[in-house]
């Protein structure tokens, strides 16, 4: 009896050191994991350029929704000494419209009628992404990331003067550029938060929520 005793503890000791040193070697990303992440930027820079651009027009409010940047991240590559790159794509989403009034011209000269004008600009972004994780735990993934690609940006514009063309649109393209750090908190194994430093979508700061599988 003595002697199962003593086996039933050294088997459990072995157990448990074997689970301890197991949640040593969980790590919140590593090759092969898949995270998904969707969040939201603030503040918006351009958007803060375009209410000094329309400040000098009368009663001009500037509205907008975004960025909105969905995010997925791949682990492809573990170095032997812990760190993981990871690569993905990105997805983003940014309206602005600008509404104003202002005096306008008719054929007899300068009229003392006011006109109302909405402006619009909208930008859809789709890049890649590169990430280098140099510090992880079970909960905790600290990373650096660049992204490449480019915007479909448009604008369009409506306008109350007589006899003006209103709802004209124009579309060109630019190229889309990130750099940040980020970390990511995670509650549970598959869901968690993330934040972002950095340069992304015109936003220094951006969060939201991921998701890994």
């Amino acid at each position: 009896m003595k002697k199962l005793i003593i086996t039933s503890l050294i088997a459990l000791n072995i157990l448990g050191l074997n689970s301890l040193s197991f949640s040593q070697d969980v790590s919140a990303f590593d090759k092969g994991s898949l995270v998904v992440t969707a969040g939201y930027g603030f503040p918006d820079l351009y958007r803060t350029s375009l209410r000094l651009a329309y400040n000098a027009y009368s009663s001009s409010t500037v509205k907008g929704f975004g960025p909105l940047l969905f995010k997925g991240d791949y682990g492809i590559v573990k170095f032997k000494w812990g760190h993981s790159v990871g690569v993905g794509a990105v997805i983003g989403y940014n309206s602005t419209s600008v509404n104003f009034t202002n005096y306008y011209w008719n054929n007899s000269g300068f009229n003392n009628s006011y006109y109302t004008q909405t402006d619009k600009y909208r930008t859809i972004t789709i890049g890649a992404r590169g990430t280098y994780h140099f510090f992880t735990k079970e909960k905790f993934d600290c990373y650096a990331s660049v992204g490449l690609g480019f915007n479909i940006n448009s604008y369009s514009y409506s306008s109350s003067v007589p006899n003006i063309h209103t709802n004209s649109s124009h579309g060109r393209s630019g190229l889309y550029s990130a750099l940040t750090v980020g970390i990511r908190y995670y509650f549970t194994k598959n869901i968690g938060v993330y934040s972002e430093l950095g340069w992304d979508l015109n936003a220094p700061i951006q969060g939201g929520l991921c998701l890994k599988f």
